[in-house]
């Protein structure tokens, strides 16, 4: 009898489980299983009368259960409470012009930073390899990076 109660016990802290935390469905195949197993071993055993209270008794547990730890926003433990508050650069809206000049604030190892009228903006070089604090011209504004070049200067 003791060990038919702790398969009960077992299964549902293990649905419980699967709900609120382990996600993949093992966690509950395996719960589910054990309130089998533990049922129809007490209807084998004890008979039909013990057999039909211990399966409405666990169903009723079961739901309480789940009820309780749903309501009682116990998950919440759980939950990554962080926001991504950061922004995609929306050079359309910045009215970079073609012949544009800029500075590189990292490599363009095709892509990187450069600021541009004191603005940090993504910027990819037309396929040559730009180093840091090198001056640079627009060839190009996109929706979300420029196209640049490294500007030539005259003897």
């Amino acid at each position: 009898m003791v060990l038919i109660i702790g398969l009960i016990v077992i299964g549902i802290v293990l649905l419980v489980l699967e709900i609120l935390v382990l996600p993949g469905l093992i966690a509950g195949i395996i719960g589910g299983i054990f309130l089998l197993i533990a049922i129809i071993w007490m209807y084998s055993s004890e008979g039909d009368t013990a057999g039909h209270i211990t399966l409405v008794s666990t169903f009723a547990v079961t739901a309480a259960a789940i009820y309780w730890s749903l309501k009682s926003r116990m998950w919440n433990r759980f939950g990554l409470k962080d926001t991504i508050d950061s922004k995609v650069n929306d050079v359309a809206s910045l009215n970079i012009l073609v012949g544009a000049e800029g500075l590189t604030v990292s490599a363009l190892r095709p892509s990187g930073t450069i600021v541009i009228d004191n603005q940090k903006v993504e910027a990819q070089s037309n396929g040559e390899l730009i180093d840091a604090g090198t001056k640079v011209i627009v060839l190009e504004s996109l929706p979300n990076k420029v196209i640049v070049k490294t500007k030539v200067t005259p003897l």
